[in-house]
């Protein structure tokens, strides 16, 4: 941290900000008074970024958003695109459906008795909005009023956030109506940012840091029984099937790779057609093990504790042609209790500030709607490419506005 024009107070208070990175390296000293220190987390270089110029727990609020913004971002669907049965009419093997399944909603159909897909998904974020403002440019953190205008103060930060997540999944039919997969998540985060405290007659001081942490994220387990058929026949018309979908808390949640929560969903999944339009929904509820909870620094709410989830998906295929499947879905859901970070009063730092306002934990559960449009082509045999984006129509939390997701599958 480099103190510009800094009391003697001040200094003493913020002490001295340090860059360093999650993997244990020492980062080149900052100009100025400085330390560096091994082993920081995400967590832990986020607070010392924003922590001097807001409320004492604003790390921890801006902590859960991040937490949140990236372990809620949807994998993509972990489904075979190629469901190859028997046709009892014919005896031959043919194709279930002629279009290649959903990217990031599912469809009631399963695999198949036996059969095996396994694939790989990428995706980029980059988290620079939280809820409609900028969190990369100028992010207001505090302000507070004073009689006298040198006494005011105006805490701005910038940061960059940024997530890369490569999903290895693995889906089979344990029946024909009773399918099992795995997903499993290498995530890496980057953290990089400044904060400024300036008075009304300049900077009172300036931090910088960063960090960056890579490994494996919350991996997922999920069982889909199909119950309900809505016709006979093939292609198939459609049906009717529940999917639970259990996450582990296997990724590091200081250093925003998972939450530490266990979370169980349970989801209820329709599909249908046989022309070349296939629609399909998803709605479904998520139990977490625990809550987790964060401190606040405006009363009453001394704490906040972020619970449970909801998710709800809808959309279309199309068979644009008989290699190509164009996709088109509507993601939704949110996390209850926590996650929004908001402004509100806060006490002042001094006896000369009038009236302060920090950022803050509110206890208020965060909402998201993205629009998913993208394609699924087959490249040959039954091989599988497929190109996405989600694109934020809605959050309240940090989030994305546009994210890429390339994948591929395979169906044996």
């Amino acid at each position: 941290m480099r103190i510009r024009r800094a009391w003697q107070g001040w200094a003493a208070f913020v002490s001295l900000v340090f860059a360093a990175s999650a993997s244990a390296q020492t980062a080149p000293p900052i100009p100025g008074t400085t330390t560096t220190v091994e082993t920081l987390t995400l967590a832990d270089t986020l607070t010392r970024i924003v922590g001097p110029v807001g409320s004492t727990h604003v790390g921890d609020a801006l902590g859960l958003a991040s937490e949140l913004g990236i372990a809620t971002t949807p994998f993509g669907a972990a489904s075979g695109g190629f469901l190859i049965k028997l046709d009892q009419s014919t005896g031959l093997q043919v194709r279930a459906a002629t279009t290649f399944g959903p990217a990031f909603a599912e469809r009631a159909l399963t695999s198949g008795e036996g059969k095996l897909s396994l694939g790989v998904n990428f995706m980029s974020s980059t988290y620079d909005r939280l809820d409609a403002a900028s969190f990369d440019s100028n992010l207001q953190v505090r302000s507070s009023t004073a009689a006298a205008p040198a006494a005011s103060r105006s805490g701005t930060a910038s940061i960059s956030l940024t997530s890369k997540t490569t999903v290895v999944w693995a889906r089979m039919g344990v029946s024909d109506n009773f399918d099992v997969g795995a997903s499993i998540p290498l995530v890496t985060v980057k953290l990089t940012g400044t904060s400024f405290l300036r008075s009304g007659v300049g900077d009172i001081l300036f931090a910088q840091g960063t960090a960056s942490s890579g490994g494996l994220g919350d991996v997922q387990g999920i069982a889909k029984y199909r119950f309900f058929s809505f016709g006979s026949g093939q292609p198939d018309p459609g049906g009717l099937a529940a999917m639970v979908t259990l996450t582990m808390p296997t990724g590091d949640r200081d250093n925003f790779r998972g939450l530490g929560v266990a979370r169980t969903i349970v989801s209820l999944i329709a599909s249908s057609g046989r022309g070349r339009v296939r629609p399909h929904a998803n709605v479904g509820f998520g139990v977490w093990s625990k809550g987790i909870t964060v401190a606040s620094d405006t009363a009453p709410n001394t704490t906040v504790t972020a619970r449970n989830q909801f998710d709800y998906a809808g959309g279309i295929e199309f068979e644009a042609a008989p290699k190509v499947t164009l996709l088109l879905d509507l993601i939704g859901g949110g996390v209850l209790g926590g996650g929004r970070v908001g402004f509100a009063d806060v006490p002042a730092e001094t006896s000369a500030i009038t009236a302060s306002q920090s950022l803050v934990a509110l206890p208020q559960g965060i909402r998201k709607l993205d629009l998913a449009p993208g394609l699924k082509a087959n490249l040959k045999g039954k091989l599988l490419v497929s190109l996405n984006a989600l694109i934020s129509l809605h959050d309240s939390g940090l989030h994305a506005r546009i994210t890429p997701v390339a994948g591929i599958d395979l169906t044996f």
